[in-house]
């Protein structure tokens, strides 16, 4: 372990969570290496134990012993809204030799961060087949600028009982009073007007935005059949009218490309 690419630190001091095996994960900063116990699988919906060990710096190097493991990790916030984890990505880069570096690119925060490493597309002839997973509790010093970003959905229901319209905003700078959103479709047929809001089953953590509007069976009839639909968008944020305009298909989301750009 200890041929490791340049700028993985040696920290003097070493913690112990569990009984690690050999194949479990390893993670570092300047000052401290975790030696951590792998999980089990249900650990990743059950939330962040109480004794789990904390570390402190916007990035981390991870130990992963075994040829064609692939690292996966996500930054898990609190609860804020009743109904579901607040989730952001940290950067994880490949360095080999088995490091990889995991940066924090979200708020400066406390996170869950959940780790997992595993035998993937990437598993060569001879590898080992397995995974490993743990928790750490993660203090991040510095704040990142992150874009916000959009996606817009148009899908037709299976049983052909009309459809639904959901634009997803992420990562806004500000909570806004005043919200208003409407959006052209222009299909095979005739064009559909749709006012767009909140739905009440909307689970938005603070920067996101979800707005929704059913579709009906003639209002799906008079798109078309065909999947590509053209989409205009006015999007009204406390006074500041946004507008985007492109294409959409059922199988995919489209990426609005919004004029001036969101907060």
């Amino acid at each position: 372990m200890e041929d490791r690419p340049d700028g993985v630190p040696s920290p003097a001091s070493t913690e112990i969570a569990g009984s690690p095996a050999p194949d479990d994960l390893i993670v570092r900063t300047a000052d401290t290496e975790l030696r951590l116990e792998s999980l089990p699988e249900e650990a990743g919906y059950e939330g962040m134990p109480d004794d789990i060990p904390a570390i402190t710096g916007d990035d981390l190097f991870v130990f992963v012993r075994q040829d064609g493991w692939m690292l996966f990790a996500e930054q898990r916030g609190g609860d804020v809204v009743g109904c579901d984890m607040d989730v952001s990505e940290p950067e994880i880069t490949d360095l080999g030799k088995g490091w990889w570096k995991v940066a924090n690119r979200s708020e400066a925060d406390t996170y869950a961060l959940w780790l997992q490493a595993g035998s993937g597309p990437g598993l060569p002839i001879g590898g080992t087949v397995g995974w490993s997973q743990a928790y750490v509790r993660w203090t991040t010093t510095t704040t990142f600028d992150v874009p916000a970003t959009s996606s817009l959905d148009v899908t037709r229901n299976s049983d052909g009982d009309g459809g639904s319209v959901e634009l997803h905003l992420h990562d806004l700078t500000t909570p806004f009073d005043a919200v208003k959103a409407s959006v052209a479709l222009r299909g095979a047929g005739q064009d559909v007007d749709l006012d767009l809001s909140v739905p009440d089953w909307a689970c938005d953590q603070p920067g996101d935005l979800t707005l929704f509007s059913r579709l009906s069976p003639e209002q799906m009839s008079t798109l078309g059949a065909d999947d590509a639909v053209d989409y205009d968008i006015g999007l009204l944020l406390d006074g500041t009218t946004h507008t985007a305009r492109g294409t959409v298909r059922e199988a995919s989301s489209a990426e609005p490309k919004w004029a001036p750009a969101l907060p």
